[in-house]
C-alpha cells in the first residue's frame, strides 16, 4: 500500500472547502480491489466518523470498501424493517439541517447507516465463539482495574427552603430560625416540618457532594446523620438540611459488577477479533493508493 502526499493533500483540500471543486473531487485516490475510492469518498467518510485526521479518514474508507465487499460475496443482508427504524430514528429534519451544513445528503446518511448494518452482520460471522467470557476472566480484570469501580462519597440530603426578597428578608429570616428551633428541639422532625410548610421536594436523595459549593460542603462534612442545620443563606433563599445518611468512598463488589465487566470483556473480544479479521483481510486484497 503507497501513502502519498498527494492524497493527504486531496483529503485537507477536500475537508476544509467542501464538494464544489470540480477538479478535486472527481480523482480516484485509492483503489481497493478493482473498487476506487474518490476525493468525495474520502470527504464524506470525514464527515460521517468526524474523523479529521486524513491517514485515518482513508484507512477507514478501505476498510468500509472491504467491509461491503466481503458482505456481498457472503450473501449478507440487512433486515429491512430494523433499517427502516433506525433512518427514522436518525435522520430527522434537524439532522438533515446539520448533514447539509457540513456537505452531506439524506442519501449519504442512508448508505452509511446500512454500511453500518453490514458491519455489525460481518463481526457477527467473524467473531461467533470468540466473544466468551469466563468466570475467571471477569475477576482478574476486576483485581487489576479496581479502581475502574471506585465509588466516590455521596450523601443523603433533607432540604427546607424559604424564598426571600428584598422586602420580606427580614420576615423569612425569622420565619426560617423558628422552624429550624422547633426542629432542632425535636417539637418537629425533617418531614412532619416539610409536611406542614407543603414542601413537596424536600428529600434531594443521594447527590455527590463534588457538586456543591465549597461552602455548602464545608458546612455537611461537619454534620452527623440525622443532625439538623441552619440557617444557610443564598442569594434566594434561607435552608434548613439534614444529613440523612453518608456514604464513604469505596469500591463496589465484584457482585456489583459482574455485568458491566462482561460488557466491557466482551465488547474488547469482538474489537480484537475484528481488528485481526480486517489485518488479514487487506493482506489478502488489493489496495493501492495513488500517487501523482
Amino acid at each position: 500500500m503507497r501513502k502519498t502526499i498527494f492524497v493527504l493533500v486531496i483529503l485537507l483540500l477536500v475537508s476544509q472547502v467542501g464538494v464544489g471543486m470540480s477538479g478535486v473531487i472527481d480523482d480516484t485516490v485509492a483503489v481497493v480491489n478493482d473498487e476506487p475510492i474518490t476525493a468525495v469518498d474520502l470527504f464524506k467518510t470525514m464527515r460521517f466518523y468526524g474523523i479529521d485526521n486524513p491517514k485515518k479518514a482513508i484507512n477507514q474508507a478501505i476498510e468500509d470498501k472491504l467491509v461491503a465487499q466481503r458482505a456481498k460475496k457472503l450473501n449478507l443482508t440487512i433486515n429491512n424493517n430494523e433499517y427502516n427504524k433506525l433512518k427514522d430514528q436518525f435522520i430527522t429534519e434537524k439532522r438533515l439541517k446539520s448533514l447539509e451544513r457540513v456537505g452531506l445528503r439524506q442519501s449519504d446518511m442512508e448508505k452509511f447507516i446500512k454500511l453500518q448494518m453490514l458491519k455489525r452482520e460481518i463481526i457477527s460471522y467473524v467473531v461467533r465463539g470468540s466473544i466468551l467470557v469466563n468466570n475467571d476472566q471477569i475477576k482478574k480484570y476486576y483485581m487489576e482495574n479496581k479502581k475502574r469501580f471506585e465509588t466516590g462519597e455521596s450523601i443523603h440530603l433533607y432540604k427546607i427552603a424559604f424564598d426571600y426578597n428584598i422586602s420580606n428578608e427580614n420576615a423569612q429570616k425569622r420565619n426560617a430560625s423558628t422552624w429550624l428551633e422547633n426542629i432542632q428541639s425535636g417539637k418537629l422532625d425533617f418531614n412532619d416540618a416539610a409536611s406542614i410548610l407543603d414542601y413537596g421536594n424536600f428529600d434531594m436523595g443521594w447527590i455527590n457532594p463534588s457538586g456543591l459549593y465549597p461552602s455548602f460542603y464545608k458546612i455537611i462534612k461537619k454534620l452527623k446523620i440525622g443532625e439538623v442545620y441552619g440557617l444557610i443563606k443564598t442569594k434566594t433563599q434561607f435552608l434548613i438540611i439534614e444529613l440523612a445518611g453518608r456514604k464513604n468512598k469505596r469500591v463496589l463488589p465484584l457482585a456489583d459488577v459482574r455485568e458491566r465487566i462482561k460488557s466491557i470483556l466482551v465488547n474488547r473480544n469482538i474489537s480484537e477479533s475484528f481488528a485481526r479479521w480486517m489485518s488479514t483481510l487487506k493482506q489478502y486484497s488489493s489496495v493501492s493508493i495513488y500517487e501523482k
